[in-house]
């Protein structure tokens, strides 16, 4: 059967439905038309769409969950990190189940720039949580210092008691 018979045999079908509908008659079941089988590559293609459309969802929210974190981090505004480790990892966790999916289907050739931009997401990412990183460490160097120079006497450091050896 070709391309304009099933397409007539569907117009058929859709004509028989409105006069029945006119009618006012309840609609009758009409036989369906056979689907069409699918050939090898046709199969090929449709399962290569569906595993790398589920593979870029993943990466896409992926980014986005990164992308969110660090605009947050970069406006100097209230980060969740509890909340973003937990995103990120049921993003990592979703990606690496569709990318098993993958395995022996035709690569997607879309799949590198999404992984591209992810991977450009993860650098800035990981600069800015590095940046607050090293922020924490002197604020917590400074505190320290201060708690013991409070606590002391200057006793038992090397430094005497106003400075001097």
């Amino acid at each position: 059967m070709n391309q304009n018979d099933e397409q007539q045999q569907t117009l058929d079908i859709l004509e028989a439905q409105e006069r029945a509908a006119s009618e006012g008659g309840g609609l009758q079941a009409l036989p369906q038309p056979p689907l069409p089988g699918l050939t090898d590559a046709q199969d090929i293609a449709a399962q290569w769409l569906g595993t790398s459309s589920n593979v870029l969802n993943a990466i896409e929210r992926l980014t986005a969950t990164i992308d969110e974190e660090t605009d947050r981090l970069e406006s100097r505004t209230q980060v969740d990190f509890d909340s973003f480790s937990q995103r990120k990892n049921r993003g990592l966790l979703e990606l690496t189940r569709a990318m098993r999916l993958t395995q022996g289907v035709e690569f997607d050739p879309r799949v590198v720039a999404h992984l591209t931009r992810l991977r450009a997401s993860l650098v800035r990412n990981q600069a800015a949580l590095q940046m607050h990183l090293d922020a924490v460490r002197e604020v917590s160097a400074i505190i320290a210092r201060s708690i013991q120079e409070v606590e002391s006497d200057g006793t038992y450091s090397l430094m005497g008691p106003g400075g001097c050896k």
